[in-house]
């Protein structure tokens, strides 16, 4: 027999799993951050290996590059036949061109998230002040943070 609530919400009013301590705010976002590095030399690597295996140097890739985003975004037919600098037995397939575009556009997706997590680990106090409510004397705690549930599921709560 199954059951049927009306107010799902209403369920969980008691748990404050949203609310973490600075430390715990800041291991999180260490851990993120190494997360993001190697997942960024992982993808540098794979980068290193398409472009070995094809034999693309940094002149070839820039065309190709250009090539590919040019007639992307037209709606035509796309023929890879002429490729700048290749002779005819090493033609790169547009898909090798797309995965590297796309490898590089995650890179920087993932630099700028690691950019973003330091800043607001630079800024992250560990204690702030208060007044106590019943003498007003002037007290240190540590800050709790709001997070929301994307952001909690971001850093891996």
């Amino acid at each position: 027999m199954g059951h049927y609530v009306e107010r799902t919400t209403g369920m969980f009013d008691s748990v404050r799993y949203s609310t973490k301590t600075s430390p715990e705010l800041r291991g999180a976002m260490q851990k993120k951050v190494t997360e993001l590095t190697s997942r960024i030399d992982e993808r540098e690597a794979r980068m290193r290996r398409i472009r070995e295996e094809y034999q693309i140097d940094a002149e070839r890739l820039a065309t190709l590059v250009m090539q590919f985003q040019k007639q992307s975004r037209s709606s035509e037919m796309v023929s890879y036949q002429s490729q700048g600098g290749a002779s005819g037995d090493s033609l790169i397939p547009a898909g090798v061109i797309a995965n590297i575009i796309r490898e590089r556009e995650m890179v920087d997706s993932e630099r700028a998230q690691i950019r973003k997590v330091e800043l607001v680990l630079r800024n992250l106090s560990d204690s702030e002040l208060y007044n106590d409510p019943k003498t007003g004397e002037v007290k240190s705690r540590q800050p709790l943070h709001q997070l929301t549930d994307d952001e909690l599921e971001y850093l891996g709560f």
